[in-house]
């Protein structure tokens, strides 16, 4: 998305990785894809029960996440102070915004903070994962949402309402991978017969090699992946669908409450690599 020229602002809400690591972290990218114009906020941590309840996995993926998977020596911390308000922050990135997009990748702790000053000029809200009527279980799994499950909770109560207003409604979308035997048209099922968990949609070699050839933010990329190839063994491109959501929506469709890409995986990767090698400023540049 940075290619695009639209991103306004990047607030780092803790998660995966701590918010003065994460603004770090994040920065450096931005520093070395040469879109180091984009401001970078540091947002809100949760209340410590939430993160308490996630087991030892959490320091593992933290660690890796603050080294951009091991590119860096040791995290990159920003010295900036916690940010007081973020509302108050974001207010002069997003003054000459008449409309604003807003995407979701994180827990929605920081969302929260500023939501009431900018909803009345938000268009839509796409998040990644799905809301809580689409689990199997009718309860938040994800991450994002079990980090911080109180502000999870309230970021959908909230979301639910505005569809009711007649004057001011916010679209709202949940991106995921296909998590079933019958994926939409040529993407890969996300799991098998036996409902074992499949990653097609994950970064490959063949991929890597494609980003490391390219310009602008790909290389940056091709580099983080080839520093630590075991750090993503079983993930997926969680993020980076809902982030291309924004850019390509025709390639997905409705799945229950939610959208999942309805191309193969092979074709999702070489879509992100023109976003990321794109040389104009604008949504076309990736069509």
């Amino acid at each position: 998305l940075a290619r695009t020229g639209r991103v306004a602002a990047v607030v780092v809400t803790e998660g995966i990785a701590r918010t003065p690591q994460g603004v770090g972290a994040l920065q450096e990218v931005l520093r070395r894809g040469g879109q180091d114009d984009i401001p970078v906020i540091r947002g809100a941590s949760p209340n410590p029960m939430w993160p308490e309840q996630l087991g030892p996995d959490l320091q593992i993926w933290r660690a890796n996440a603050e080294r951009l998977n091991h590119l860096l020596e040791a995290p990159f911390p920003a010295t900036d102070p916690p940010t007081a308000d973020i509302a108050e922050a974001l207010r002069p990135k997003l003054a000459a915004c008449r409309r604003i997009s807003v995407l979701v990748i994180g827990p929605w702790t920081s969302f929260l903070r500023y939501a009431a000053d900018v909803l009345e000029r938000v268009d839509r809200i796409v998040a990644q994962g799905r809301p809580y009527p689409d689990e199997l279980t009718g309860q938040p799994e994800g991450f994002n949402c079990r980090y911080d499950l109180d502000s999870c909770f309230a970021a959908f109560d909230l979301l639910i309402g505005r569809q009711q207003r007649a004057d001011r409604q916010v679209r709202a979308a949940w991106v995921d991978i296909p998590n079933a035997l019958e994926p939409c048209r040529t993407a890969e099922p996300g799991v098998d017969a036996s409902g074992r968990q499949l990653y097609a949609f994950r970064p490959v070699p063949q991929w890597i090699d494609a980003l490391a050839q390219g310009k602008h933010m790909a290389p940056v990329i091709a580099a983080m992946l080839r520093a630590h190839p075991e750090g993503w063994e079983k993930t997926s491109l969680w993020d980076d669908l809902a982030a291309l959501y924004l850019l390509r929506p025709d390639v997905f469709a409705t799945r229950g409450g939610h959208q999942e890409p309805c191309v193969s995986a092979a074709t999702i990767r070489d879509m992100l690599t023109a976003a990321l090698t794109a040389d104009l400023p604008h949504w076309a540049a990736i069509r």
